[in-house]
């Protein structure tokens, strides 16, 4: 049974109609991040949004990349300002991270959440020290 040109068409319009709809609802709701400045005088404005977009749309304007144990889906709202140190820090208030800073790019590393053990890779861990002998020790 064939179908007739205008139901094919109707249906093609359908299934283009919730396509769109499918795009819209997968991309960010409310994806407005917007940052000025330079790395000491910054103003950040996010409203809605991940903390992993907000660091991702630092890595597009500076040379941040960053790294994360855990996921970063904490929800950003709000003006931050001040150097790109203070920023953040603020951002990252409530996770255990560490910050490297060479010349030519920064990295982040997220450790985990505040308050919780943090899963640290096996390179970053210090060889144990002998312990050393006290002069006691050889009065035995």
């Amino acid at each position: 049974m064939a179908d007739r040109p205008s139901a094919r068409r109707d249906r093609h319009a359908a299934l283009a109609v919730a396509f769109v709809l499918a795009c819209g609802l997968t991309g960010p709701a409310n994806a407005d991040i917007r940052i000025n400045g330079d790395p000491r005088t910054l103003q950040l404005r996010a409203s809605g949004d991940s903390l992993a977009e907000v660091l991702a749309r630092f890595d597009t304007l500076f040379a941040i990349k960053c790294r994360s144990a855990v996921p970063l889906n904490t929800e950003i709202n709000g003006s931050y300002s001040g150097s790109l140190s203070q920023v953040m820090a603020r951002l990252l208030d409530g996770y255990n991270y560490v910050i490297k800073n060479d010349h030519e790019q920064i990295e982040i590393i997220v450790l985990g959440r505040a308050g919780e053990a943090a899963v640290v890779p096996k390179r970053f861990m210090a060889t144990p020290v002998a312990a050393a002998k006290s002069p006691a020790s050889r009065w035995r």
